[in-house]
């Protein structure tokens, strides 16, 4: 009997020293990786952060836009308000305006549709040039039309080019009508923020 409870504690010792060995080796084995995981997950959690302060920052200024408020604008503020504005009208939206942005501010793509966007915050008129700019970003960005979206109007070439080229124009009113559209449905928006750069 007493052999037995021998060989049980024997077993029972080399069991435990084999188990410590173990977790020991797996301990030491994970030890390298902790700072690595421990710098990824404070990364994730900067970008979702900073991904948080944008939407929050583009809700902002888009639910606080007004015709008033978009002439005291510059050309990048009326390009992220434009950009505000489609997502909330249910495009996706990419920002590509910069200084070689090949023609377009925006590109907005629905299902089987890609629609390249001129921004023109003008005091005036805008004229058949940026008509012409839209035209060229169809081609270069592959879209399937062109639109040029301004702060005031356009002059009667640029209505004329637009009509005969299929592109599509807003002027202040489509503006502070797409602007009203959305209002109604400030509160839903405000709870699910969303979005996927000149002035001349």
């Amino acid at each position: 009997m007493l052999d037995v409870q021998r060989v049980l504690g024997a077993l029972q010792q080399r069991t435990a020293e084999w188990a410590s060995r173990i977790v020991t080796a797996g301990w030491n084995a994970f030890m390298p990786f902790v700072p690595s995981l421990a710098a990824t997950a404070a990364l994730l959690v900067l970008i979702a952060m900073v991904g948080i302060a944008i939407r929050m920052h583009r809700d902002r200024v888009f639910h606080g836009a007004t015709l008033r408020s978009i002439d005291a604008m510059d050309g990048m503020q009326f390009e992220e308000l434009l950009a505000a504005l489609f997502v909330h009208l249910g495009y996706g939206v990419q920002h590509v305006g910069m200084s070689h942005d090949f023609g377009a501010d925006l590109v907005l793509t629905l299902p089987r549709q890609r629609i390249v966007v001129q921004a023109k915050r003008y005091s005036g008129n805008v004229g058949i040039g940026a008509v012409q700019e839209a035209l060229g970003a169809v081609q270069y960005y592959r879209g399937t039309r062109g639109m040029v979206v301004a702060s005031n109007g356009f002059t009667e070439s640029a209505r004329e080019l637009a009509a005969r080229s299929g592109v599509e124009l807003w002027d202040r009113q489509r503006l502070a009508v797409a602007l009203a559209r959305t209002a109604g449905r400030g509160r839903e928006v405000r709870r699910k923020p969303a979005y996927n750069k000149h002035e001349e």
